[in-house]
C-alpha cells in the first residue's frame, strides 16, 4: 500500500514498556481498511542520548511516512516496527536544526557574563 492510498494517519500515543517505548499509529485507507502500527524504540537510545524523548514521536511519524511510501501493494508493513540506529541517524541527517539548537545554546551559555559587571555609574 502506498502513501497515496492513505486517507488518514493518526498518532495514538506512547506506551512505556520494560526496556523499550511503543509509539502507536492508526492508518485509515481510502478503501476503508484500518490498521494499526506500533513502532518500538529501545530505552538504550534514550539513555545514550542518541535520541530525546521529545523527538521520538516525530521520528516515528517520519518513519511511518517513509515506510508507507516504500511499501508495495502486495507487502504490507508489519504491525510492530523497531526503530534502529540507522533510522535515528537518518532522522539526524534530515533534522540538523536539533544539533544547531544545542550548539547555539552552548555558545550562548559560554558567553554569559555577570549582569552586575555591566553597571554604569
Amino acid at each position: 500500500m502506498q502513501k497515496d492510498n492513505v486517507l488518514k494517519l493518526r498518532y495514538l500515543g506512547v506506551i512505556p514498556q520494560t526496556g523499550y517505548v511503543e509509539y502507536g499509529f492508526r492508518i485509515a485507507n481510502e478503501d476503508k481498511t484500518v490498521r494499526q502500527l506500533v513502532l518500538t524504540i529501545e530505552d538504550a537510545f534514550f539513555q545514550r542520548k542518541d535520541l530525546k524523548f521529545q523527538e521520538a514521536p516525530d521520528l516515528c511519524y517520519q518513519k511511518v511516512l517513509m515506510d508507507l511510501d516504500n511499501e508495495s501493494s502486495d507487502s504490507g508493513a508489519p504491525a510492530f516496527i523497531p526503530v534502529t540506529a540507522l533510522d535515528i541517524a537518518h532522522y539526524r541527517d534530515l533534522h540538523p536544526t536539533a544539533k544547531l539548537r544545542k550548539t547555539f545554546k552552548e555558545i550562548r551559555s559560554s558567553h554569559r557574563t555577570d549582569p552586575e559587571s555591566h553597571h554604569v555609574n
